[in-house]
């Protein structure tokens, strides 16, 4: 049975906690925030509690780092140099020397490195890529409304990198043009942005990131020679449409459109990706198996980056 330590149990902190509780081949023993109320959110009488993660760090296995961004670096590395396997929150860290220096001192321990990209492990997006072919065209749409905890980093490094990092994934070809607009509005940083990609292989990428909106939305399109592929993270739905047939109907004082086709919808067996990231953490520690996976993971933080200094952030 691994043992497993939650280091930060703010928003996905506190997720992570609950999905720990009750997991296949792992426990929860321990956990550490600053936080007094964060640390009573977590129930169960045999987990122990503290501010400090050094009270307990070589009681577990692994650990599950979830605190903010800039805290990154300095609390991994202190996990992996005492032997432990961490599951860093995405993103990885805020600069690229930080990263690289993170994954060679986990390759150097040998102890697993994964990052929170919660969307690879939702069960649509792997339902998804089973019909991709040669996709022309992705467009990707992640918004919701501000929310002041996620102030510090852009909205780049707050919401878009997850289509970036699947955007990488599903396009095996390099990007050769790259191109991006932004604006602030809630915060000192970026809150809207859209970014165009274009990749050698012909397919174009077009990202639409907020976090100034209404609604909560996100959602992926892909258009193909002969179909357009829709996904919706939150609800875990995919449709394919393909057309049929089309005709213009003009009468004495309008003009009508009609278009005919067949919209199949895919069936998805829907869990909890988050629960899902943390089993396949469990099992990477369990197996030595996929420890590490830097030039994923490493790149989309490249092209992440890349994006902010096109928009005058770094």
């Amino acid at each position: 049975m691994i043992k497993l330590g939650i280091i930060g149990l703010g928003h996905m902190g506190g997720y992570h906690a609950n999905v720990s509780t009750n997991l296949t081949g792992a426990h929860l023993t321990a956990v550490a925030d600053p936080s007094e109320k964060n640390l009573t959110k977590v129930k169960g009488t045999h987990i122990i509690k503290t501010h400090d993660y050094k009270e307990w760090i070589d009681t577990v296995d692994g650990v599950i780092i979830a605190v903010p961004t800039g805290m990154h670096h300095a609390i991994a590395s202190d996990c992996i140099r005492r032997g432990k396997h961490v599951l860093l929150e995405k993103p990885l860290t805020n600069n690229i020397a930080d990263a690289h220096a993170l994954v060679n001192l986990a390759k150097e321990h040998n102890t697993a490195l994964h990052v929170g990209h919660i969307e690879r492990f939702n069960a649509a997006i792997q339902e998804l890529k089973k019909v991709i072919h040669e996709p022309l065209l992705i467009e990707c749409h992640r918004m919701g409304p501000f929310v002041a905890r996620v102030a510090g980093d852009s909205v780049i490094l707050d919401l878009m990198i997850h289509d970036i990092d699947l955007i990488l994934n599903i396009v095996s070809s390099p990007i050769i043009a790259l191109a991006a607009q932004g604006s602030k509005v809630h915060s000192a940083s970026c809150d809207i942005a859209n970014v165009q990609m274009k990749f050698a292989n012909g397919t174009v990428a077009t990202i639409v990131s907020s976090r100034a909106s209404q609604i909560k939305k996100r959602t992926m399109a892909i258009h193909q020679k002969n179909e357009y592929l829709h996904l919706d993270f939150t609800t875990q739905d995919i449709s394919i449409h393909r057309h049929a047939s089309s005709s213009i109907q003009i009468g004495s004082d309008q003009l009508k459109y009609r278009q005919e086709g067949s919209v199949e919808h895919v069936f998805v067996y829907k869990d909890n990706p988050l629960k899902l990231e943390i089993e396949h953490f469990v099992k990477s520690i369990q197996s030595g198996a996929a420890l590490v996976n830097p030039e994923q993971d490493v790149r989309a933080l490249e092209i992440t980056f890349e994006i902010e200094r096109l928009l005058g952030l770094r």
